[in-house]
């Protein structure tokens, strides 16, 4: 009887023994770097469970690193830690660096982003992520023993967040995801991708995923780009788009998944690009079960409506309406969560006006609204605009007004740029090719310059290259680029054997050659806006030295144009910058005009587009024949920013430096 009841009493001392073992380590952390103090020594290798609370700094993860299986050059440990909860956890900097990864030390970012690499080579088996959570960072939890994980809400997945976790079968995604990056699933067990709200899906985000079958997108899709983003999938047998999905890049989206069969669009496309798919033999072509309203690969995915806009077109007005609301999702702290094509901006304006137009004065501002967030800039149109006076005494269309004052009333932007600053650090010298260079002598000959710029003085031969050069190519913005050197005179003979026109950059690049042999020194500028990432349209002209003056002046090829003040006195770009921030006078020359059917106007060309586009200029460091080439620059760029606007190599805000007179 005794030795049953030792037996009895042995026996549940050790299921207690398992009981206490079984329960998770609980740690709060107060103070980031005391994460090793408060678990200690004794239990750091042998604790299976945890419960994290708490900010961690790079000393913390550094020891959690070592609790679950490897240490800061991710050799292994006896650390035994397999499941973690850092749903409490936070991120703060400082402490050491906590793992190696190709001879760089890692240390924390933001609180709520899943640090680099973090349980890289962890044999964890479970880990629930920080409920608050902006991103998983770059291979933060690969190669790892993870079977299954769930994502908090609105993050944004990284590169290789989960690469070669191979024993991963199963991702839960949440009702909304920012964006998932190339290789983010790369080498797992995955088989079914199901996500709904998606923001964004870069390249190859479903790259070399061996056991995915079906990936779909249940709810709207923003973007996805279009190059190998599903890549070497040899089970993925179907993909489906089940929202609207605002644009999808091209051209390559499907490449080596040789049993794929279908890629259905569910619900309305605003703009596809996707071409044809490669190395994919089952692949029965894409399929679109709504509008899709803009196609620039028709013979892959037609269009259902076709024409220029189509306004009056039932299935076009009611696509539009299937996208407002994914619009308003798509919003972020006031802004678009991507930027959108061009003309997807004037669609939301456009619609606003026929909405005005037909007097739905709330729909109306709603399309306002996401245009002015979408990018929209073009503050004297809207001002302007007989489409929209049936909101002008609403003062939501006003406050919407002002918000484009802000980045469209093009002199008003100028007047309250930072101003420049000088440079402490020493700038190498911008230089000029002499004119006794074999291959601008070469120039001089082919077009017999000294004929073209006659014996005037400079600033004469200066607007008789000018006008020459604007008589003997015409401008043509939207035309393709040059097949042919980038040098006056292939770029000439190509235009007349051809009989085409050059956009502004080519025109000022024959400009620029043509001075250069004439003995002028020259630099062709790229005017840029401030608004440059949503509108791309720049434009480029020269900058020529007049001894006679001893500065700078203006010349537009593609114009026929040049500056002056009020007393005749030529300009130069900054100058006419610095005037126009000034509200000081400037005068344009009464000739100057658009391929000689346009006139041209101080208020529109001056006090308007370029404006717009003297925000910010860019130069080559060396102005010389062919100064760009088929590759790219042969030079060293340099550009002229206010004070704080950009930051990097050749950023200078020192004017005095830019406009130095030629040595």
């Amino acid at each position: 009887m005794l030795m049953k009841r030792k037996i009895i009493v042995l026996f549940f001392a050790l299921v207690a023994g398992v009981g206490l073992q079984a329960r998770p380590l609980k740690v709060r952390v107060k103070k980031p770097g005391s994460l090793a103090a408060l678990v200690g020594e004794k239990k750091k290798y042998t604790t299976r469970e945890m419960v994290l609370e708490g900010a961690l700094n790079g000393d913390d993860l550094r020891f959690l690193r070592e609790m679950a299986g490897s240490d800061i050059n991710q050799q292994s440990t006896p650390g035994q830690l397999r499941t973690i909860d850092l749903r409490k956890v936070t991120f703060a900097q400082g402490g050491g660096a906590y793992v190696d990864k190709e001879g760089l030390h890692r240390v924390t970012g933001g609180a709520h982003t899943l640090p680099q690499f973090l349980f890289r080579n962890c044999p964890v088996v479970h880990v629930d992520l920080p409920v608050r959570l902006d991103t998983i960072a770059t291979g933060a939890l690969e190669h790892t023993k993870l079977r299954r994980i769930v994502l908090p809400d609105s993050v944004f997945v990284m590169p290789y967040a989960f690469y070669e976790d191979t024993e991963l079968e199963e991702v839960v995604f949440p009702q909304h995801v920012r964006g998932v990056a190339f290789y983010a699933l790369g080498h797992t067990a995955v088989r079914q991708v199901v996500m709904h709200d998606v923001d964004y899906i870069s390249a190859q985000a479903f790259a070399e995923m061996p056991a995915v079958e079906s990936i779909e997108v249940k709810g709207y899709l923003g973007h996805i780009d279009g190059w190998q983003t599903f890549y070497a999938c040899p089970r993925l047998k179907s993909v489906d788009f089940c929202g609207v999905v605002l644009s999808t890049g091209g051209p390559r989206l499907l490449d080596n998944c040789p049993v794929l069969e279908r890629v259905t669009f569910h619900d309305v496309v605003f703009v596809t690009n996707v071409g044809q798919a490669e190395q994919c033999p089952a692949f029965r072509g894409y399929e679109a079960k709504a509008t899709v309203l803009y196609s620039n690969e028709p013979d892959v995915i037609r269009p259902l409506v076709i024409g220029k806009r189509g306004e009056d077109s039932p299935a076009y007005r009611a696509a539009l309406g299937r996208m407002l609301p994914v619009l308003k999702k798509s919003i972020r702290n006031g802004k678009m969560v991507h930027p959108f094509p061009g003309y997807f901006i004037y669609e939301n304006y456009d619609e606003a006006c026929r909405q005005a137009l037909e007097g739905h004065r709330e729909q109306a501002l709603e399309w306002l609204d996401m245009a002015v967030v979408a990018g929209w800039y073009n503050y004297s149109h809207m001002r302007d605009d007989k489409d929209l006076e049936s909101l002008h005494g609403d003062a939501r269309f006003q406050a919407l007004l002002e918000r484009v004052r802000e980045v469209g009333d093009f002199r008003l932007v100028l007047e309250k740029s930072a101003p420049y600053a000088a440079n402490a650090e020493e700038w190498p010298a911008f230089t000029y090719q002499e004119p006794t260079d074999s291959n601008l002598v070469r120039v001089r000959e082919y077009f017999n310059l000294d004929s073209i710029a006659g014996s005037g003085d400079d600033i004469s031969r200066m607007k008789n290259i000018m006008y020459w050069l604007h008589d003997a190519i015409p401008h043509n913005g939207s035309s393709s680029w040059p097949d042919c050197d980038f040098n006056a005179i292939d770029l000439y003979e190509l235009c007349r054997r051809e009989g085409r026109g050059l956009n502004c950059r080519f025109l000022a690049m024959v400009l620029n050659e043509l001075y250069l042999a004439a003995g002028i020194p020259s630099r062709f500028l790229t005017c840029m806006p401030m608004n440059y990432r949503v509108d791309t349209e720049c434009h480029v002209i020269n900058m020529a030295w007049s001894r006679s003056l001893n500065k700078w002046v203006w010349m537009d090829p593609s114009f026929a144009a040049f500056v002056s003040d009020e007393n005749g006195l030529l300009l130069h770009p900054g100058e006419v910058r610095e005037r126009l921030r000034r509200n000081q006078p400037l005068v344009l020359n009464e000739d100057a005009n658009w391929n000689h059917k346009t006139p041209q106007t101080v208020d529109y060309y001056v006090k308007e587009y370029m404006a717009k586009n003297l925000y910010w200029l860019q130069a080559h460091l060396r102005s010389e024949y062919q100064t760009e080439g088929k590759r790219g620059a042969n030079s060293r760029m340099i550009m002229l920013v206010p004070k704080g606007f950009l930051s990097g190599g050749g950023v200078t805000t020192d004017d005095a430096y830019f406009w130095q007179a030629p040595r």
